[in-house]
């Protein structure tokens, strides 16, 4: 038959597991918030690194002129008699170097859209600017404004991607003639792999 003693042994062993099962639960539960803040501290690293050598790609119209550049369509009229050319001087004023740079052109008010892929300029380093011209044609029977888009892809020295879009509007002056209205650059994009792809 039991005595005290030996129910008092038993109380004390169980308090004893209750209280090593508690503190392996508080020891494992630290463990995991100790990795989580250190995972933490990795992305805030590896975010400031990146954002130390984000290029930004800006670009302004300039009266410059080159032969550097593309053809683009404006609209889908048939009788495309018009032309405008726009020379564009493209800068990167980030910090690092812009490369691998490809583009979408997107028009008739973004009703339609074509990969280009690789750019006419491969890389921007910082400061750097080149000199481009997008030569539009469009119908000389335009009667209401049209925007068009390019949608510029590019990486990084750490193969981090952006992407970052140019936005273009022209108002008809006239039946005959367009004007420039709007150039908008938008600011670089982080690309992760979900958006990359789409």
């Amino acid at each position: 038959m039991p005595t005290i003693t030996d129910w008092l042994m038993v109380a004390i062993t169980i308090v004893y597991v209750v209280a090593t099962i508690a503190i392996f639960v508080t020891n494992k539960k630290s463990e995991k918030a100790a990795y989580a803040q250190l995972d933490e501290s990795k992305r805030q690293y590896e975010d400031k690194k990146r954002l130390e050598i984000m290029p930004y790609i800006q670009f302004e119209e300039t009266n410059s002129k080159t032969n550097l550049g593309y053809y683009f369509v404006l609209d889908g009229g048939d009788k495309l008699q018009g032309q405008y050319v726009l020379s564009l001087r493209m800068k990167n004023i980030g910090n690092g170097t812009a490369k691998d740079i490809s583009f979408i052109y997107k028009w008739d008010n973004f009703s339609k859209s074509h990969d280009h892929g690789a750019f006419i300029i491969q890389a921007l380093s910082s400061g750097e600017s080149q000199l481009f011209k997008a030569d539009f044609a469009y119908s000389t029977n335009l009667k209401e404004s049209r925007s068009v888009c390019f949608v510029f892809k590019y990486r990084d020295l750490l193969n981090n991607a952006y992407s970052q879009r140019l936005d273009i509007k022209f108002d008809c002056a006239n039946n005959l003639t367009l004007r420039l209205t709007d150039l908008i650059t938008s600011s670089p994009l982080l690309l992760t792999e979900e958006n990359n792809n789409a």
